[in-house]
């Protein structure tokens, strides 16, 4: 089984991730080579392709968020195991998108639809509040996101215009795909978030759609 987490930077996701005590894989734990070329995969590459062609600025790192959001496919192809990821598909697609001053709503759909024969069982939404998020952020030393190195105003400022279209993207996802969302509150204990995945993996008994634990 394979799931995913989705939450502003310094929501926890990794820290929870840390927490889940049953055995899985993480990122990387697929190897590049084992990604296997097929119809499904070219067809959600030429969508990728498309929404970067069609968001304005038209950028490098663009394409080469778009191209690492491919090469994370490898990790929802059929295996045995489990894997969580910190960072899944909702959260790439979002740091692609994330800067951009213009982008087709129309596109971005198209690039979700395509990216199905990939869906997770479920992106585990962790909510957190824009303050809680930035001091999280502010507290950590090997943070990797853009927006570690920003200071308090304009990390406000940025994530605070972004935000909503991560959720806005957690949202799509599951609707197009039909994976489940599950809101965790990024405020509790990360013991506490990681026993709700343990729960779910151990049963995957939910309803379509988004269920609070």
């Amino acid at each position: 089984m394979i799931v995913e987490l989705a939450g502003l930077p310094g929501a926890g996701k990794t820290t929870i991730c840390r927490a889940v005590t049953v055995a899985h894989g993480g990122k990387g734990s697929i190897p590049l080579w084992r990604l296997a070329p097929s119809a499904p995969f070219f067809a959600a590459a030429r969508r990728i392709l498309l929404l970067c062609l069609t968001t304005r600025p038209l950028t490098g790192n663009r394409f080469l968020r778009g191209f690492n959001l491919l090469m994370l496919l490898r990790h929802y192809q059929r295996h045995d195991g489990t894997i969580i990821l910190d960072q899944g598909l909702a959260q790439k697609l979002w740091s692609l998108l994330a800067d951009a001053k213009e982008q087709d709503a129309g596109r971005r759909l198209a690039a979700i639809r395509a990216l199905k024969p990939y869906a997770p069982a479920a992106i585990f939404w962790v909510e957190t509040g824009l303050a809680h998020s930035i001091a999280r952020m502010a507290g950590r030393a090997d943070g990797m996101s853009r927006y570690d190195g920003l200071d308090r105003e304009q990390a406000i400022a940025q994530l605070g215009e972004r935000a909503a279209l991560l959720r806005l993207i957690a949202d799509e996802m599951a609707r197009e795909t039909g994976c489940r969302l599950v809101v965790l509150d990024g405020t509790a204990e990360p013991a506490a978030n990681a026993a709700h995945i343990e729960r779910f993996l151990a049963s995957g008994a939910a309803d379509n759609g988004e269920i609070g634990v």
